[in-house]
Order: C-alpha cells, then sequence, then structure tokens
C-alpha cells in the first residue's frame, strides 16, 4: 500500500489540483449549457501544441507547444464569447461541436505528418497521468492559484453571465468583454491540465461533478464542495484500479467517474420513488 502512494502520489496530487478549479468551472458550463466547449478549447489547444511541434526537433519543443496552445485557444475563446448573442437565433452547442469536429479533424491531418501521430493522438486523448512529476504539481498549482484568484475576483460578474444571461446583457455594460475573459480564463486552465490529463479525463472532471451534484442539490456552496468530494472519490477509485489492475491511470479514473454517474442516477432514481 505505501508503495502504491509513493508510486501515484503525484498523480493523485495533480488529480486534486485539477479538481480545485475544474469542479468549479464545470458548472459554470453546465449552467450555460455549452456541455461540450471544454472539449472544444482542449482540442484546439491539442492542435495548437501539434502544428507547433512540427516546427521544432523533438526534444527540442521549449515554449512554442504552449504559447501555440493558448493562441489557438484563445481563438476559440474569442468566438465563444463574441457570438453569445447568437443563440437567439442558432445553438452555441451547435457551434461548440462544430468547432471541436473540425479542429479534431484538422489535428488528425496534422498528425498524419507525424512518425509519432498514433502515440501522439493517444496523449491527446487520456493524457499521461502516470508520468506526472511533482515539479509540474507544484507548477500547476501555482498558476492555479493565480486563475483562481482572479476567478474569484470576477466571480460576481462571471455567474450572473451564466445563470442568469438575459439580465447580465441588459443590465452589464460591454458583456461580450467579460463574457471573453472568463472564456479565456477558462482556456488557460484547459491548456495547462490538458497536457497532463488528456482531453477525455479533463472532460470528465469539468462535468461529471456538475451533474452528479445537479442531481441532488440546487444551492452553489452545497453543490460545490459535493463536487470536490466527487472528483477526489473518483480519483482514488481510478487510480487504485489502474494499480491494483495495471490499467492505463488516465482512463480507469474516467471510468471511475462514469461508474459514480450511475451510481448516482440509481441513487435518484430510487430517492425519487421512495417519495
Amino acid at each position: 500500500m505505501i508503495d502504491a502512494l509513493v508510486f501515484l502520489g503525484p498523480a493523485l496530487a495533480m488529480c486534486l489540483v485539477i479538481a480545485s478549479i475544474h469542479v468549479y468551472l464545470g458548472m459554470h458550463v453546465l449552467a450555460r449549457e455549452v456541455i461540450f466547449v471544454d472539449l472544444s478549447l482542449a482540442q484546439l489547444a491539442a492542435l495548437g501544441a501539434t502544428v507547433a511541434a512540427l516546427f521544432v526537433r523533438e526534444g527540442h519543443e521549449g515554449v512554442l507547444p504552449h504559447i501555440a496552445a493558448l493562441a489557438f485557444t484563445a481563438v476559440g475563446a474569442a468566438i465563444f464569447a463574441f457570438t453569445r448573442r447568437a443563440r437567439k437565433h442558432m445553438s452555441l452547442e451547435a457551434l461548440v461541436g462544430i468547432v471541436y469536429a473540425v479542429a479534431s479533424a484538422v489535428t488528425v491531418l496534422v498528425l498524419s505528418r507525424s512518425p509519432h501521430g498514433a502515440e501522439h493522438m493517444k496523449d491527446i486523448l487520456v493524457g499521461s497521468l502516470l508520468n506526472t512529476t511533482w515539479k509540474q504539481v507544484v507548477q500547476i498549482a501555482a498558476a492555479y492559484v493565480v486563475l483562481g484568484t482572479i476567478q474569484v475576483v470576477l466571480s460576481r460578474r462571471f455567474i450572473r453571465i451564466s445563470w442568469t444571461p438575459d439580465e447580465a446583457e441588459s443590465s452589464m455594460r460591454r458583456v461580450e468583454l467579460w463574457d471573453l475573459a472568463f472564456y479565456l480564463l477558462f482556456g488557460v486552465v484547459i491548456t495547462l491540465s490538458v497536457q497532463v490529463a488528456g482531453i477525455l479525463l479533463v472532460f470528465s472532471f469539468l462535468i461529471v461533478p456538475a451533474v452528479i451534484t445537479r442531481l441532488f442539490w440546487e444551492g452553489f456552496g452545497r453543490r460545490l464542495v459535493a463536487g470536490w468530494v466527487v472528483a477526489i472519490i473518483a480519483s482514488f477509485l481510478g487510480l487504485w484500479a489502474s494499480w491494483g489492475w495495471d490499467l492505463p491511470t488516465g482512463a480507469a479514473v474516467v471510468a471511475a467517474f462514469g461508474a459514480l454517474l450511475v451510481v448516482a442516477g440509481i441513487v435518484r432514481v430510487f430517492s425519487s420513488a421512495a417519495t
């Protein structure tokens, strides 16, 4: 047991760091009804990093892939922010899906020129959580402290835009710019986490706790705390299964999130029937 904790320690710590802000952002995503926006931004970040990797030799990447990932993510953030008023005429979820599909297709095209394309695609989807180092944990945790502080300072505006969009548009000036700020912060968080955890695990941390807590609670604070608990349990279960059964770590944690969602759904059905 001690050996497992030592070996999986950085991966578990990274899961907890990711959960600290992703659960909160997932509640915003669910309220905005743009469930796959994180997938789209994550795919854009992966596309940017992949494109940048074509222009540098392996082992000499430096910061260029990170800059490219942030740049591509910023483009996506601008698209989603400045098309918010179009939701009366079209589904923003459809736009999110289109951006994801196009970014995925272009990523496949770019990777087809790489001799390690299949391995890169696997890393994009499920990440390399097991290879996480304590240095990465500290770096991302420090970045999340800064990003989380900004989110707290601007939380009133962001919450108003997410939960009461019509009221926000009528009472707030330059609402698109505030929305752009939200998506830019969101994009930076996604860019940092997807490089370690992969697209599927990032999506799970964002959406599954928000969905589960919405089944049982209404209050923002209670849902946030419960969402953190869900994320922690899923992380422990997934990492334990990965260690015990020699499974891919990222995929195991995603499966643990799925299992918790199924259990929560069953509990909700039976509790509703009992009342």
